[in-house]
């Protein structure tokens, strides 16, 4: 599959308008269709960006990055203002991401094949996630059927992303879309919560 859907590509350039429809149709069909449930929407990067350019930002690191919408929508917006990283356990995902960056010339961006809860990324400034637990529960819209799903198994992974959170050092900001798989969480601060029309945007600080 790799570059099959690349090669009548062109580049985008800063200022050109850029919506969900026109982003995602440069993903393989498939995972176009799984857009609306999976992929951080444009209009929720536009939020984050507002929020970040009244932040000081050394590093944001999207947590279960999937095919890299976030990370690349971000870093065209900012203009590689700051270190952008994606963490992302799925192979395929990730060489999507790494084939979408020349597209978007985000070539600042650093995409890694790793699975998030057992390899932390230390020291970041600000953590992004969407919903990155999600794909352990028995829900609708998953992205494929390779993942263990069970309660049991969610509940762990979320107790172990708390644990991890914790760990954060005062000051660090997450930044959640549709949650990080629970309502609370111990050590941060609620700082900003917005309902956006497709979901829940929230702020939190680790204090």
């Amino acid at each position: 599959m790799r570059n099959q859907f690349l090669k009548w590509m062109g580049r985008m350039n800063v200022g050109d308008l850029v919506t969900d429809e026109v982003w995602d149709s440069f993903l393989p069909h498939s995972f176009q269709s799984l857009s609306p449930y999976q992929w951080t929407p444009i209009s929720v990067v536009e939020t984050t960006w507002d929020f970040l350019q009244n932040e000081t930002v050394t590093s944001v690191v999207d947590l279960g990055s999937g095919v890299g919408k976030f990370c690349i929508h971000l870093s065209y917006l900012s203009q590689d203002q700051f270190s952008i990283i994606g963490l992302e356990d799925r192979s395929e995902l990730f060489q999507i991401s790494e084939d979408l960056k020349p597209k978007w010339n985000a070539h600042g961006v650093i995409f890694r094949n790793t699975n998030f809860l057992e390899n932390f990324p230390r020291g970041a400034s600000h953590y992004y996630a969407f919903n990155p637990l999600y794909e352990t529960m028995k829900g609708n819209h998953s992205i494929d059927s390779k993942k263990d799903k069970s309660a049991m198994l969610f509940l762990r992974n979320v107790q172990q992303f708390k644990n991890q959170l914790y760990q954060c050092k005062m000051g660090t900001k997450l930044i959640t879309y549709h949650g990080f798989g629970g309502s609370v969480l111990p050590g941060f601060r609620v700082l900003v919560k917005k309902e956006l029309p497709l979901g829940e945007w929230m702020v939190w600080e680790r204090i």
